[in-house]
């Protein structure tokens, strides 16, 4: 049976709806999303559904998007919808680190995502992305959704391109707003790294890194 991306997003997304609403996740169905607000962190789900040849694809996506660091962001960026995200990633790319530790994104490997090509393979989603929410996405979320944790994840590494924000400049400018929040005592330091960094970033970003440091002296 031919298969449609309307009808297979309303099909998957209405029968895993229950698993997510057991944890407080609200369904945006026309965003593909399941989103929660903790604390003053903002938890998504995405999945974003595509056709690729004779098959509906999925890419699973998770973020975080901490307020008091994005309002300080939007408050120098001249870019509407900036920053997508403060922290997440590719639902593949969380379980390496949930699972294995890894913070580093220094592999090739390409990231497969879902492929649906019948009813079977919805019924496979249906019983597998429940587990991944309670051993992976909850786990995520419950440990990273505060200021204190995307400066000691961001500024990790901070030379690295890293497995929880990997848009960078993004990163670099989320990073230096946490440190600065969290009170980090090599802000300085970092903020002298993440300058070599940028010297050839595209421009937009350098300008809001500029006016960055300016705003949190």
């Amino acid at each position: 049976m031919k298969m449609n991306i309307k009808d297979v997003s309303n099909e998957l997304l209405s029968r895993i709806h229950d698993s997510f609403k057991e944890f407080d996740f609200v369904l945006n169905k026309s965003q593909s999303e399941f989103k929660r607000n903790v604390n003053d962190c903002t938890q998504i789900v995405d999945l974003f559904f595509y056709k690729k040849g004779q098959f509906i694809t999925i890419k699973p996506e998770i973020r975080i998007k901490e307020h008091q660091i994005e309002k300080i962001y939007r408050a120098v960026s001249q870019i509407k919808d900036r920053p997508y995200l403060t922290l997440g990633n590719h639902l593949f790319e969380i379980v390496k680190y949930i699972d294995h530790g890894i913070e580093i994104d220094d592999s090739e490997e390409e990231i497969r995502d879902w492929l649906v090509e019948d009813e079977d393979d919805i019924s496979k989603l249906v019983e597998i992305i429940p587990k991944y929410l309670k051993e992976t996405i909850l786990p995520y979320f419950d440990q990273n959704s505060s200021i204190s944790r995307v400066d000691e994840l961001l500024n990790k590494y901070p030379r690295e391109l890293s497995i929880h924000n990997v848009m960078y400049p993004l990163r670099a400018n989320i990073a230096i707003i946490a440190a600065k929040l969290n009170h980090n005592p090599k802000f300085d330091e970092l903020v002298e790294i993440y300058d070599e960094e940028l010297l050839d970033a595209e421009e937009t970003y350098r300008e809001e890194f500029v006016r960055l440091k300016r705003e949190l002296k």
